[in-house]
């Protein structure tokens, strides 16, 4: 190496002056692009990590609200698994007949019956099918009305309606009304 040296040094040492400033000049400029280029390949390579890192931080934001929302749907399914345990006090045609009461209306024919299978051993739907004879679309509305407002688990589940031939501005209805409840009780 020291004889490499040596030998530039002496060679340098043999060109004019102006050779030797053109021969400076062409280094610094090879230095310079050297320089040049890896600074451009360290801010490439740093562009890149930067970008990199911004998707992980997206995706770790991501995950964040997926992880809120699944805590919240959580406490939703709990606050709903205790409302289906206490709705398991509810007695179906008992209910249906006070809001028949509260509604004025008669009820002809009332039958429990076992709803549509769940898909779970734990939750049984129980079903009440309702005859109602002789009713006003209104008094019909309000009982319907009645029905899925006093219990957030008691629904309508059908409703088949037909206007009688003696009176066509009354009705005959027959309402499937269903409910949720755990099948330990």
């Amino acid at each position: 190496m020291k004889n490499l040296l040596s030998t530039v040094g002496a060679q340098f040492e043999r060109l004019s002056a102006r050779e030797q400033l053109l021969a400076l000049l062409m280094v610094i400029a090879i230095l310079g692009m050297i320089l040049g280029m890896s600074g451009w390949f360290i801010h490439r390579d740093l562009a890149r990590r930067e970008v990199r890192i911004e998707a992980k931080m997206a995706q770790l934001r991501e995950l964040a609200n997926l992880r809120q929302d699944y805590q919240r749907r959580l406490l939703e399914q709990t606050a709903l698994a205790d409302q289906i345990r206490r709705n398991n006090d509810t007695r179906l045609l008992s209910y249906v007949e006070t809001i028949s009461k509260a509604a004025n209306t008669e009820i002809k024919n009332a039958a429990e019956r076992a709803g549509t299978p769940t898909g779970s051993e734990i939750l049984r739907e129980v079903a009440a099918e309702v005859t109602l004879e002789n009713v006003s679309i209104d008094r019909l509305f309000d009982f319907l009305k009645r029905v899925e407002e006093g219990n957030a688990l008691i629904k309508v589940r059908r409703l088949d309606a037909k206007s009688r031939f003696d009176n066509p501005k009354m009705l005959d209805a027959k309402v499937t009304i269903g409910t949720f409840m755990t099948s330990e009780s």
